[in-house]
């Protein structure tokens, strides 16, 4: 009686145990497929500049109610954008006047994809998060 006892707790245990080891860290798709993208030259490792695109796109997307015809545009401006910040920060520029001539074109290319409203709230936004989303 005393080693059925055993055996049930031991299965009880076994039985509580098995979801922890069922799951197991699976890495993304996403992450796999970005693995051949360039290494960022900035020492802190940054997500490949179409990821922090896309991050900052459906943002937007979800706050400001863009059509699929917007977000397409805002997109290519983003990943530019960032694209171009990049490159300034891995040529050593931190505060530049490159970054300055950024902000200015995406402030442009917004002004003719946004609507009025989009733009109020964007800038809403970007006063809310002290102008950084407006930067990266």
């Amino acid at each position: 009686m005393k080693n059925m006892k055993k055996l049930i707790a031991a299965i009880v245990v076994m039985m509580a145990m098995s979801p922890v080891f069922a799951q197991t860290a699976t890495p993304a798709p996403a992450a796999t497929k970005q693995a051949p993208a360039k290494a960022p030259a900035t020492p802190k490792a940054l997500p490949a500049p179409e990821q922090r695109a896309i991050a900052y796109s459906d943002e937007l997307k979800t706050k400001l109610h863009l059509t699929d015809d917007q977000y397409k545009k805002v997109l290519a401006v983003n990943t530019e954008c960032i694209r171009r910040k990049d490159a300034l920060k891995a040529n050593g520029d931190k505060a530049g006047n490159g970054f300055k001539d950024i902000s200015a074109y995406r402030k442009q290319q917004f002004q003719t994809i946004l609507t009025p409203d989009q733009l109020t709230q964007l800038k809403a936004m970007n006063a809310q998060h002290g102008g950084k989303k407006d930067a990266e």
